[in-house]
């Protein structure tokens, strides 16, 4: 009776992360290819800015879609169609349409929220 040792396996028996070929940068519409580091944790960003960029898009807040009421004066519009709709995202704002119905301007808005969300 003889006996056959186990075949040996070319995966290391610990846990050990293969180094990927090429790694590209993860700031926001950065396409810079990183340089590979012989220790250590591996780059993530080409640059500091690419970081701080990173960071803040991170951490800055959603986009809110708002319908307020407008001038009529401004412009001659009837009141009725004086309403605006709004994005707004920290102290950031944006008026998307100006003169709409209340009717309308809710279901841009509605809209707007669906596609943002």
């Amino acid at each position: 009776m003889s006996v056959s040792r186990p075949e040996q396996t070319q995966e290391p028996l610990r846990n050990v992360t293969k180094p990927s070929l090429s790694k590209i940068c993860e700031g926001p519409g950065c396409d810079q290819i990183l340089d590979e580091q012989p220790r250590g944790r591996p780059a993530r960003y080409c640059s500091a800015a690419c970081r701080v960029a990173a960071h803040r898009r991170r951490k800055r807040g959603p986009v809110i879609v708002e319908v307020h009421f407008g001038s009529a004066s401004t412009r001659n519009r009837r009141e009725d169609r004086s309403w605006m709709v709004k994005l707004r995202r920290d102290n950031d704002e944006l008026i998307v349409v100006i003169g709409q119905t209340r009717d309308g301007a809710q279901r841009l808005a509605s809209r707007l929220n669906d596609f943002l969300n």
